[in-house]
């Protein structure tokens, strides 16, 4: 469970989740789709459900209530999030924790699956349950309408609860806490959101009488505050039925308190603030302009929103493009429009700058935004835009038979909580078609002249760490900056044209030499002239989607240590660079409007390409391979920034506690390996541009060896004349390479590594069960289930019993290559006095399944949740990508999925017995701890 903060505007495409109306002449409000059932209870309860079978035989249900920690009152802060906690220690059908309980052994996982979180504005419940027994789904309503209205809310399980949440609020502690704890009033503007984080102060959650938490359920835990979502695979008239009678005798209270509509109120006026801390790394100015938001309601407020997401798309664009040019003044820098909270939107920008160089960098980007206000953007890039979303509706269109009911609920929910229209995709579409035409420029630069006016209501925040080089400037100082530049002499945009033909030259390309047909598998291979083979996995995972990998042997293992930090950071830079004669800028633009990803990579023992396309762009896709291979581009541009951001955020790297406790534990468990270890300065100044290149087209000179697979919605005659034409041309020196093995050493026996770093009152601890082992898929499972089955432990004896932890952690690994090992991590914060004792709380958990194995119950909720996963992660093209590719690397015979309950069957009690006295001995076992500098006053809970 978590809480939601306050989120900052981003850059990210908007297509809003798929709610468009019709193109209207005049405004008028956007109906609600009618292939979701919906309706309201005498009671005020409202409902909505939809049948969706993606996936298959699951449905999703979210109790969503508007209740959230705006509505505490003063001895309340901390409790909306509390009782969202207490909803699960207890309600009328599931006592005490027999709620996790029960669901686990029906394959549904804490944490992963089932899980909620309380916002300022609302608390949201989520439940996924299969639905191949019909009794789940009754089951589903059931706890939903415990959910609703029946916690038990007993005395002792409050009081141990409140260990368990303050230990989720200190995980927060932080230099970003400590931030955002001096900017938040500013950002909130004062306003009640400011003072209701929802995690609560900890003087409350220590103290509060139990009955503050009951009165804040008695009031606001209502009908006519609460909706159920129902989506998935079930009968929509079926579960309407036994919803309305399950939940039309929820009471309302006999004197309901109102629920008031809280908003951040506009002050006109100007804010400033300037934070340094000494965990700080970067200078950073950020500067926030709010307005009122726009709802999305009518066809007019969806207009609205279309243009703000173009305008976004193209601010996005012109901001990529500043990092091109020659040593920035700035290490990186954002823009754009996005949602706020309490009624707000705003317009946000930042930019982190070099050291020094703070007003160079606000005037060198902010410049780009008083171009943008004074000249707009050109036709070329409108329309470039235009593509761009109408490509993104196509191609969404295409797969709508694939939408996962996830999206349909994230609609419905923001339906009750805000009123926002959800009227369906295809009404969307329609809307998209006839209106996007009809944007002009002078729309776009509406938008700009609306949201970039830094007059009124603006907020600057400086964030900087305490050893900054320079002076921070004050309010008046960052005001003149604002003004001189809205006077400066600016240039209108020159746009950075490209050729409009990818390849110039079609390659003459190669023939197919043999073909093999894999039936089990439903595969098929294929060799080319020039060595290449393919492995075709044809799937209706999706409606058109194609993925595709390659590997060949050789990586960056073949280079000597000298050369190894040029090739380890070859694909970045050449990578990076563009291809052929484009620059990124320019292949970007070539490649606009097209669903088209195209990457490739070295690593330690092979090298190759990744990418997905849709059908239509396949060729696009080939032609990119080819030109990945035949045509790296190096920039010299590039190339000395790239070098320049990684000194900088290598000199500061250390004030962050954070990356101290990291690099400590990659260190140690490298055994302190040269290639393991972390970059430093001069290692960064042996790498070399000539090299990079040179080595990249070392590595991309034979394709005799390749392996490409291809997975996804084709047929394999169809898509094979365009391999033959492209990846038959790839180049083939028939050198016959062989992958390189370096092998590492984990230190063996009991160590125990401290860091002690940072203000934050926390500790981190990090177990590692580490050692050689016999690699099989049966071993592996047993390693699995025993991380799985210890991890159940360790949240009852660290979380429920001891209440001194929030998520504990247990995960475990087994490789083959290069070497056959194991390794176990169990993780959790804490007090930093509590260590030793939790430490204690594993060892007994893990000694106690040395002597006893795991339960029945253990097993039932293990084999539950696999075989769920199973059937999910199987419906999936990546997954089939991944599994061939892994077997074909590693040499293995391709040969369908093992038996699940073949599998399943060997995972017993005396088998997890025998996994914990062989992986969990603790004979070598490295214990990692990361606590505050020595001059931070430790205390418990």
């Amino acid at each position: 469970m978590h809480y939601k903060h306050w989120a900052a505007a981003g850059l990210s495409f908007l297509l809003l989740s798929g709610n468009v109306a019709m193109a209207q002449q005049e405004d008028q409000p956007m109906p609600l789709d009618t292939a979701v059932r919906t309706g309201k209870l005498a009671n005020g309860f409202t409902y909505y459900i939809r049948r969706n079978e993606e996936p298959a035989k699951r449905v999703l249900f979210y109790l969503v209530n508007k209740v959230g920690s705006v509505l505490e009152d003063e001895d309340q802060l901390g409790l909306a999030h509390f009782m969202e906690h207490m909803n699960f220690n207890g309600t009328r059908h599931f006592k005490k924790n027999e709620l996790i309980d029960y669901l686990q052994k029906a394959g549904v996982r804490f944490g992963a699956d089932l899980n909620a979180y309380t916002g300022f504005d609302e608390t949201v419940y989520q439940l996924p349950i299969p639905t191949d027994n019909p009794a789940m789904v009754s089951k589903g309503l059931e706890i939903m309408r415990d959910w609703a209205q029946e916690a038990l809310l007993e005395t002792d399980d409050i009081n141990k609860e409140r260990g368990v949440i303050l230990e989720e609020k200190r995980l927060r502690e932080g230099v970003s806490a400590r931030v955002q704890e001096k900017t938040m009033p500013l950002m909130f503007n004062h306003s009640r959101y400011a003072a209701r984080l929802p995690i609560g102060t900890d003087s409350i959650l220590k103290n509060f009488p139990v009955d503050a938490l009951r009165r804040f359920y008695r009031d606001w835990y209502r009908p006519d505050l609460q909706a159920l979502i129902v989506v998935g695979d079930v009968n929509v008239d079926k579960v309407e039925q036994q919803l309305k009678k399950q939940f039309a005798d929820l009471k309302n209270p006999a004197n309901a308190r109102p629920r008031p509509a809280y908003t951040i109120g506009l002050t006109g006026k100007n804010q400033f603030m300037a934070v340094t801390d000494p965990e700080i790394t970067t200078t950073t100015l950020e500067l926030v302009i709010k307005y009122p938001e726009t709802k999305m309601i009518t066809t007019a407020d969806y207009k609205v929103a279309v243009r703000k997401a173009l305008f976004n798309q193209l601010l996005s664009r012109r901001v990529g493009e500043l990092s091109q040019q020659p040593n920035p003044p700035f290490l990186g820098v954002k823009a754009g429009i996005g949602n706020m909270t309490g009624g707000l939107e705003q317009f946000a920008y930042s930019v982190a700058a070099k050291p020094g160089r703070l007003q160079e960098a606000f005037a060198g980007t902010w410049l780009l935004l008083e171009q943008i206000k004074r000249f707009g953007f050109t036709q070329a890039e409108l329309d470039q835009a235009k593509q761009s979303y109408t490509t993104g509706m196509e191609s969404a269109r295409r797969e709508i038979s694939k939408t996962p009911s996830q999206s349909y609920v994230a609609e419905y929910q923001q339906h009750f909580l805000q009123g926002a229209a959800s009227p369906g995709f295809e009404w969307e579409y329609r809307f998209v078609k006839q209106y996007l035409p009809t944007i002009t420029l002078a729309d776009i630069k509406a938008v700009a002249d609306k949201y970039i006016r830094p007059e009124a209501n603006r907020d600057i925040f400086l964030t900087a760490p305490e050893k900054a080089p320079s002076a921070l400037p004050d309010s008046a100082t960052v005001d003149g900056w604002i003004k001189q530049l809205a006077s400066a002499s600016i240039q209108p945009y020159q746009e950075n044209t490209a050729d409009s033909v990818l390849l110039k030259e079609i390659p003459a390309g190669g023939k197919v030499v043999s073909r093999t047909e894999l039936k089990a598998l439903k595969m098929e291979q294929v060799t080319l002239s020039n060595g290449v083979k393919v492995w075709f996995k044809p799937t209706t995972y999706s409606n058109d989607q194609v993925r595709f990998s390659s590997f060949a042997p050789g990586g960056i293992n073949k280079y000597s240590n000298e050369d190894f930090p040029t090739a380890s950071n070859t694909i970045g830079i050449i990578g990076g660079s563009g291809l052929a004669t484009f620059s990124p800028v320019q292949l970007s633009k070539m490649l606009n409007g097209k669903s088209v990803s195209v990457g490739a990579y070295i690593g330690g023992r092979s090298q190759g390409i990744n990418g997905a396309c849709n059908r239509e762009d396949l060729e696009t896709a080939l032609q990119l391979i080819y030109l990945r291979y035949t045509a790296p581009r190096k920039d010299t541009v590039l190339f000395d920034n790239a070098l320049e951001r990684s000194a900088e955020a290598i000199r500061n790297k250390y004030d962050d506690p954070d990356n101290v406790f990291r690099d400590t534990v990659s260190n140690v468990l490298s055994g302190y390996h040269y290639r393991a270890t972390p970059v430093t300065l001069r290692r960064l100044d042996s790498i070399h541009l000539d090299k990079a290149y040179d080595i990249y087209k070392d590595r991309f000179a034979d394709a005799s060896q390749a392996n490409f697979i291809f997975v996804g919605n084709f047929r394999t005659d169809s898509i094979l004349p365009l391999l033959e034409r492209y990846l038959g041309a790839l180049p083939a020196l028939n050198r016959k390479e062989e992958a390189v093995i370096l092998h590492t050493e984990v230190p063996k026996g009991r160590l125990i590594k401290k860091v002690e770093k940072g203000k934050g009152n926390k500790a981190t601890v990090l177990l590692v069960y580490h050692g050689d082992c016999a690699y099989s898929t049966e071993e592996n499972l047993q390693l699995q289930a025993l991380t799985e089955i210890l991890e159940y432990r360790l949240l009852a004896s660290l979380r429920e019993k001891a209440g001194e932890v929030y998520t504990p952690s247990a995960q475990g690994s087994m490789t083959r290559e290069p070497d056959q090992r194991f390794a176990i991590n169990v993780s959790f914060g804490c007090a930093p006095d509590h260590v030793e004792h939790l430490v204690g709380l594993v060892e007994q958990d893990i000694a106690a399944l040395q002597q006893k194995g795991a339960s029945n119950d253990e097993l039932t909720k293990f084999k539950a949740g696999y075989r769920k996963q199973v059937e999910l992660q199987v419906r999936n093209n990546e997954f089939w990508l991944q599994y061939i590719a892994g077997k074909l690397e590693n040499k293995e015979t391709l040969k369908p999925l093992p038996d699940v309950e073949k599998l399943l069957s060997k995972v017993t009690g005396k088998s997890l017995k025998d996994a914990a006295k062989k992986y969990l001995s603790g004979t070598n076992c490295i214990r990692f701890v990361a606590l505050p500098d020595k001059s931070v006053t430790m205390s418990g809970k």
